[in-house]
């Protein structure tokens, strides 16, 4: 496995929307890419009230192949069952979380190591996880907020690197949604954010050749649309995440980017009849959108409108084969979660063609 090759970091959750839009992406831009896949439960059924996540992991299997991926579970209590509060928790070096990649998944993953702020102890249980799985992963990874303390970085990253032998660690660095943050106090602000943790950790670099990666994770797809962009039928905002990335890297040409592949990160619940059918596309730096209320042709109006303005560009993806048979009077999916699939397969397509410029 080449991992200089991989430039791209998309955090996923496994929900349908998500999950459909990576599976359409083609291989060759997958191969360039390094998911974070956070488990979600399954659907709820009435043959599995659990939500059992062992379905979301042969679904990132399936999907993933030979090619490898960061595994992370979600900490979002709409999106947890039991099994996922068990991983979570610390008790005995996250023995959970141990037998869970023991049983499920293969030696093409790099698995997260957790770490829980609420408790003083769990530090702790973080280095012996460590230590008991250090010779089986030839990468793992170390998710971490920007905005601690110096010495927070220091305890913590000494701490964990402390128990590596052989493994190679990808620091992925995560303020979550930055859109409102960015327009409170500008991006320079959070550009400094980030920059601070960046400047902890490079002073550490002379302990090991232990680094892999530094990974700068931020999303800013906006929680309601229609007021971001200024507009009820058509509209436009900017990826704020991308403007950081590059002011961050001016600087740092090593720096790597991820982000939450266009899917807010609060990811509203969905109830029926509260929706506005919308289509999405995006330019380098740019979201534009069309949204209609909605009726029987709304996904073919707003379809209509994508493919006339001169903004967009066809890339041939699968999320431009449905913007093109919707266009054409017969759209594929009537659902949010479908023209969500939509938007993020062609911004994960668009993110690897502008990173690997």
């Amino acid at each position: 496995m080449d991992w200089s090759s991989l430039i791209y970091f998309p955090v996923l959750k496994t929900k349908d929307a998500e999950l459909r839009a990576i599976a359409a992406v083609d291989k060759n831009y997958r191969e360039k890419m390094l998911p974070v896949y956070e488990i979600t439960k399954s659907r709820i059924t009435k043959k599995d009230s659990l939500g059992d996540i062992v379905k979301r992991l042969d679904q990132i299997k399936s999907i993933q192949g030979d090619l490898p991926y960061i595994l992370d579970v979600t900490t979002d209590s709409k999106q947890k069952n039991s099994q996922i509060e068990d991983i979570l928790s610390p008790v005995n070096g996250y023995e959970c979380w141990k037998d869970w990649l023991d049983l499920n998944c293969g030696l093409n993953i790099v698995p997260m190591i957790h770490i829980n702020f609420d408790l003083d102890e769990d530090l702790v249980e973080a280095k012996a996880f460590v230590a008991s799985v250090t010779h089986k992963y030839k990468k793992m990874a170390l998710r971490l907020p920007a905005d601690l303390e110096g010495d927070e970085y220091q305890e913590i990253i000494s701490t964990i690197v402390g128990e590596l032998v052989d493994t190679r660690l990808f620091i992925l660095l995560d303020e979550g949604c930055i859109r409102d943050r960015v327009k409170a106090s500008g991006l320079i602000a959070v550009t400094r954010m980030y920059q601070g943790a960046f400047t902890e950790i490079s002073s550490m670099l002379d302990t090991g050749a232990w680094l892999e990666r530094v990974v700068c994770i931020s999303g800013s797809y906006p929680y309601l649309v229609s007021t971001e962009g200024r507009g009820d039928e058509n509209g436009e905002f900017e990826i704020f995440e991308h403007s950081l990335y590059l002011s961050l890297k001016h600087n740092r040409p090593a720096l790597q980017f991820g982000d939450y592949a266009s899917i807010n990160v609060k990811q509203i619940e969905m109830r029926g009849g509260t929706f506005v059918p919308r289509i999405d596309f995006c330019t380098d730096v740019k979201f534009y959108y069309y949204r209609k209320r909605r009726n029987v042709g709304s996904y073919i109006w707003c379809a209509e409108k994508v493919v006339a303005d001169p903004i967009y560009v066809n890339g041939k993806s699968w999320g431009d084969d449905e913007i093109a048979s919707a266009a054409l009077g017969s759209p594929s999916g009537i659902s949010p979660s479908f023209w969500i699939s939509v938007r993020a397969c062609n911004y994960m397509i668009r993110r690897v063609r502008v990173l690997s410029a």
